[in-house]
Protein backbone atom coordinates (compact mmCIF):
# COMPACT_ATOMS: atom_id res chain seq x y z
CA UNK A 1 0.00 0.00 0.00
CA UNK A 2 2.88 2.37 0.78
CA UNK A 3 4.41 1.78 -2.65
CA UNK A 4 1.08 2.59 -4.31
CA UNK A 5 0.73 5.80 -2.31
CA UNK A 6 4.31 6.79 -3.12
CA UNK A 7 3.75 6.07 -6.84
CA UNK A 8 0.53 8.09 -6.82
CA UNK A 9 2.33 11.04 -5.18
CA UNK A 10 5.14 10.84 -7.70
CA UNK A 11 2.66 10.71 -10.60
CA UNK A 12 0.80 13.77 -9.25
CA UNK A 13 4.05 15.66 -8.83
CA UNK A 14 5.16 14.76 -12.35
CA UNK A 15 1.85 15.87 -13.87
CA UNK A 16 1.90 19.10 -11.89
CA UNK A 17 5.47 19.86 -12.95
CA UNK A 18 4.59 19.17 -16.59
CA UNK A 19 1.60 21.52 -16.39
CA UNK A 20 3.73 24.28 -14.85
CA UNK A 21 6.42 23.89 -17.50
CA UNK A 22 3.91 24.01 -20.33
CA UNK A 23 2.19 27.05 -18.80
CA UNK A 24 5.50 28.87 -18.49
CA UNK A 25 6.68 28.12 -22.02
CA UNK A 26 8.25 31.04 -23.84
CA UNK A 27 5.80 33.54 -25.24
CA UNK A 28 5.62 33.85 -28.98
CA UNK A 29 7.33 36.90 -30.35
CA UNK A 30 5.88 39.02 -33.08
CA UNK A 31 7.94 39.75 -36.14
CA UNK A 32 9.31 43.26 -36.06
CA UNK A 33 8.90 45.32 -39.18
CA UNK A 34 10.34 48.77 -39.74
CA UNK A 35 8.20 51.15 -41.75
CA UNK A 36 9.67 53.06 -44.67
CA UNK A 37 7.32 56.07 -44.64
CA UNK A 38 5.51 58.18 -42.08
CA UNK A 39 2.20 57.18 -43.73
CA UNK A 40 2.89 53.59 -42.70
CA UNK A 41 3.09 54.57 -39.03
CA UNK A 42 -0.70 55.06 -38.84
CA UNK A 43 -0.69 58.21 -36.73
CA UNK A 44 -3.69 57.25 -34.60
CA UNK A 45 -1.98 54.06 -33.40
CA UNK A 46 0.88 55.99 -31.77
CA UNK A 47 -0.88 59.18 -30.64
CA UNK A 48 -0.03 59.87 -27.00
CA UNK A 49 2.64 57.16 -26.83
CA UNK A 50 6.22 57.85 -25.80
CA UNK A 51 8.76 57.47 -28.60
CA UNK A 52 12.40 58.33 -29.23
CA UNK A 53 13.31 60.30 -32.35
CA UNK A 54 16.84 60.58 -33.71
CA UNK A 55 17.55 63.22 -36.29
CA UNK A 56 20.11 62.93 -39.09
CA UNK A 57 22.68 64.78 -36.93
CA UNK A 58 22.44 62.01 -34.31
CA UNK A 59 20.49 63.88 -31.60
CA UNK A 60 17.90 61.71 -29.85
CA UNK A 61 14.81 63.21 -28.21
CA UNK A 62 12.14 61.53 -26.06
CA UNK A 63 8.55 62.74 -26.31
CA UNK A 64 4.87 61.89 -26.67
CA UNK A 65 3.40 61.69 -30.17
CA UNK A 66 1.03 64.59 -30.84
CA UNK A 67 0.70 64.19 -34.62
CA UNK A 68 2.13 62.16 -37.50
CA UNK A 69 1.32 62.89 -41.12
CA UNK A 70 2.97 62.18 -44.47
CA UNK A 71 5.42 65.08 -44.19
CA UNK A 72 6.13 65.64 -40.49
CA UNK A 73 6.09 64.38 -36.93
CA UNK A 74 5.08 66.46 -33.91
CA UNK A 75 6.08 65.42 -30.40
CA UNK A 76 5.35 66.95 -27.02
CA UNK A 77 8.80 67.26 -25.42
CA UNK A 78 8.48 68.47 -21.82
CA UNK A 79 4.93 69.62 -22.72
CA UNK A 80 6.28 71.82 -25.54
CA UNK A 81 5.44 70.93 -29.17
CA UNK A 82 8.38 70.13 -31.41
CA UNK A 83 8.11 69.29 -35.14
CA UNK A 84 10.45 67.28 -37.41
CA UNK A 85 10.18 67.08 -41.18
CA UNK A 86 10.42 63.60 -42.71
CA UNK A 87 13.77 64.48 -44.26
CA UNK A 88 15.24 65.33 -40.82
CA UNK A 89 14.33 62.06 -39.07
CA UNK A 90 16.82 59.16 -39.06
CA UNK A 91 14.74 56.77 -36.95
CA UNK A 92 11.85 56.52 -34.48
CA UNK A 93 11.69 53.87 -31.77
CA UNK A 94 9.84 52.80 -28.62
CA UNK A 95 11.46 51.36 -25.51
CA UNK A 96 9.78 48.90 -23.15
CA UNK A 97 10.49 47.22 -19.85
CA UNK A 98 9.13 43.75 -19.11
CA UNK A 99 7.92 44.02 -15.50
CA UNK A 100 4.44 42.64 -16.17
CA UNK A 101 5.61 39.64 -18.17
CA UNK A 102 8.31 38.93 -15.57
CA UNK A 103 5.77 39.09 -12.75
CA UNK A 104 3.44 36.64 -14.52
CA UNK A 105 6.21 34.17 -15.28
CA UNK A 106 7.57 34.45 -11.72
CA UNK A 107 4.09 33.99 -10.26
CA UNK A 108 3.44 30.88 -12.35
CA UNK A 109 6.85 29.36 -11.63
CA UNK A 110 6.68 30.16 -7.91
CA UNK A 111 3.14 28.86 -7.47
CA UNK A 112 3.91 25.74 -9.48
CA UNK A 113 7.09 25.09 -7.52
CA UNK A 114 5.31 25.61 -4.19
CA UNK A 115 2.48 23.27 -5.18
CA UNK A 116 5.00 20.74 -6.48
CA UNK A 117 6.89 20.73 -3.16
CA UNK A 118 3.72 20.10 -1.15
CA UNK A 119 2.27 17.48 -3.51
CA UNK A 120 5.58 15.63 -3.78
CA UNK A 121 5.77 15.34 0.01
CA UNK A 122 2.04 15.09 0.70
CA UNK A 123 1.15 12.94 3.68
CA UNK A 124 -2.39 13.74 4.63
CA UNK A 125 -2.19 17.48 3.92
CA UNK A 126 -5.36 18.90 2.48
CA UNK A 127 -5.86 21.02 -0.61
CA UNK A 128 -5.84 24.16 1.54
CA UNK A 129 -2.19 23.57 2.45
CA UNK A 130 -1.30 23.22 -1.22
CA UNK A 131 -3.08 26.49 -2.03
CA UNK A 132 -1.45 28.41 0.82
CA UNK A 133 2.07 27.24 -0.03
CA UNK A 134 1.46 27.80 -3.78
CA UNK A 135 0.20 31.33 -3.06
CA UNK A 136 3.19 32.08 -0.83
CA UNK A 137 5.74 30.84 -3.38
CA UNK A 138 3.76 32.51 -6.18
CA UNK A 139 3.94 35.87 -4.43
CA UNK A 140 7.67 35.60 -3.92
CA UNK A 141 8.15 34.43 -7.52
CA UNK A 142 5.95 37.22 -8.86
CA UNK A 143 7.93 39.86 -7.00
CA UNK A 144 11.25 38.45 -8.15
CA UNK A 145 9.97 38.14 -11.73
CA UNK A 146 8.78 41.77 -11.74
CA UNK A 147 12.19 42.95 -10.51
CA UNK A 148 14.00 40.92 -13.16
CA UNK A 149 11.58 42.08 -15.88
CA UNK A 150 12.10 45.72 -14.87
CA UNK A 151 15.81 45.29 -15.49
CA UNK A 152 15.22 44.01 -19.03
CA UNK A 153 14.76 46.70 -21.68
CA UNK A 154 13.94 46.26 -25.33
CA UNK A 155 13.70 48.73 -28.15
CA UNK A 156 11.49 48.46 -31.21
CA UNK A 157 12.38 50.58 -34.23
CA UNK A 158 9.18 51.96 -35.77
CA UNK A 159 10.69 53.96 -38.62
CA UNK A 160 14.12 54.03 -40.23
CA UNK A 161 14.89 56.54 -42.97
CA UNK A 162 16.30 55.36 -46.24
CA UNK A 163 19.83 56.51 -46.95
CA UNK A 164 19.92 59.77 -48.86
CA UNK A 165 23.42 59.81 -50.28
CA UNK A 166 26.31 57.46 -50.91
CA UNK A 167 26.53 53.76 -51.42
CA UNK A 168 27.24 52.91 -47.79
CA UNK A 169 25.74 54.61 -44.76
CA UNK A 170 26.13 53.84 -41.08
CA UNK A 171 23.25 52.59 -38.96
CA UNK A 172 23.59 53.75 -35.38
CA UNK A 173 20.65 53.18 -33.06
CA UNK A 174 20.40 52.03 -29.46
CA UNK A 175 21.17 48.34 -29.53
CA UNK A 176 22.10 48.32 -33.22
CA UNK A 177 25.24 49.30 -35.08
CA UNK A 178 25.81 48.41 -38.69
CA UNK A 179 26.26 49.50 -42.25
CA UNK A 180 23.52 49.86 -44.84
CA UNK A 181 24.39 49.36 -48.49
CA UNK A 182 22.32 51.19 -51.07
CA UNK A 183 22.55 50.18 -54.69
CA UNK A 184 20.66 51.49 -57.71
CA UNK A 185 20.51 49.90 -61.14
Amino acid sequence: MTDTRHSLRRARATVLLAVVLVACAAATSAAQTVTATFDDLRADAYKGQTVYVADRAGTTVKGRVARIDATSLELLVNDEPRVWRVSDVAWISQRHRHSGRGALVGLALGAGFGAFLVVADMEGEDVGTVLVIAALFGGVGGGAGAAIGAAIKSERVLYAARPTAGVLSPIVAPGAIGVRAHFRF
